[in-house]
């Protein structure tokens, strides 16, 4: 059932549920090619409501709740390849047989599973602050993995969120950018998904490797990155595109870990610019 929730130059953005796959997920646009979104670990499907608002002029969106966040099912999702396996069956059972992919964070390692695992599916891929062989990066991005104190400081972020959930869910998902109401807002989410499932899925993060098999890579791909990111740093970014034959590198000035969020109106001129060079069709 089709849920109206915001309009914005003739931009409906939907809510939906796919039942076989336990899989919430917002629609936006009706003609077009079509975009499917994949958001971080601990992120949520609304981060980004304002693309959707956006692309959905021209395109077909599709930004999808991975599983064990927001109001989707983990099942047996709790692997990176698993996850990429669950999108490209989202995408068969919606008839789509090309998509424009654009993977942040963890998204973008399961963007490229999914690229590398069905090469006709994809058309054109989008990888932002992407978490792309996760091991390269940073070594304080895997606190949450350290025996004994990692479990620990985990519970501790998410009681901090909880702390800050009254706030965060005033903001709404169309808050014009900046660090900190987003940071809030994120922050909010987090705290109410199942600890357990992300454990998982982290763990999976961080043993998933690309490496080599980046450069079978064929298709058109930008690589995105935010300024001013420490998790997935530009150095990590500029890497990954050297990997990928003929890949674009882009950077959003002032923009933390989350360019849709942070700098919502440059990550869409970013990503359009990519998309106008490199049409399907």
């Amino acid at each position: 059932m089709r849920q109206p929730t915001s309009l914005k130059a003739d931009v409906v953005i939907e809510r939906h549920f796919h039942d076989r796959l336990g899989i919430s997920f917002l629609a936006a646009g009706t003609q077009g090619p079509a975009i499917v979104f994949l958001h971080g670990w601990g992120a949520f499907k609304e981060l980004w409501w304002s693309a959707l608002r956006d692309l959905g002029r021209d395109y077909r969106c599709f930004a999808l709740d991975m599983p064990g966040h927001g109001e989707s099912r983990i099942g047996r999702a709790d692997r990176i390849e698993a996850i990429a396996e669950l999108v490209a069956e989202f995408c068969h059972d919606h008839g789509l047989s090309q998509i424009i992919l654009v993977g942040h964070s963890m998204g973008g390692s399961v963007a490229v599973e999914v690229t590398l695992r069905d090469p006709e599916l994809v058309a054109r891929l989008a990888l932002i602050d992407a978490a792309v062989d996760a091991y390269r990066m940073p070594v304080y991005t895997r606190t949450y993995l350290l025996p004994n104190v990692g479990w620990a400081v985990f519970r501790m972020t998410q009681t901090i969120g909880r702390t800050f959930r009254p706030l965060g869910q005033r903001i709404p998902h169309e808050h014009g950018g900046g660090w900190i109401r987003p940071w809030l807002r994120r922050a909010s989410y987090l705290a109410t998904f199942d600890p357990e499932g992300l454990y998982r899925i982290l763990r999976s993060l961080f043993a998933t490797r690309a490496d080599d098999r980046l450069r079978q890579i064929r298709v058109p791909t930008l690589v995105m990155t935010g300024q001013l990111d420490s998790l997935a740093p530009p150095t990590h970014a500029r890497r990954l595109a050297a990997c990928i034959p003929g890949a674009q590198y882009v950077m959003i000035p002032a923009s933390l870990h989350n360019p849709m969020d942070e700098r919502p109106r440059a990550f869409t001129r970013a990503l359009r610019r990519f998309l106008d060079h490199s049409p399907i069709g």
